[in-house]
């Protein structure tokens, strides 16, 4: 696992948890969680790609 996987993966995984604890409702805060893990997910893409090419 990449070193920049290995630091963003528990963030993601309690991104996640924290998402799927707001109840269905919420869809303002669940769309605000879900757009930072994809954040969280392309940086960690691009990192790995970036590397790839180096």
């Amino acid at each position: 696992m990449s070193p920049v996987r290995e630091y963003y993966n528990p963030v993601i995984t309690k991104l996640l948890r924290e998402h799927d604890r707001l109840p269905h409702e919420n869809v303002a805060e669940r769309k605000s969680f879900q757009r930072q893990i994809l954040f969280l997910m392309n940086t960690i893409k691009l990192d790995e790609f970036e590397k790839a090419f180096a």
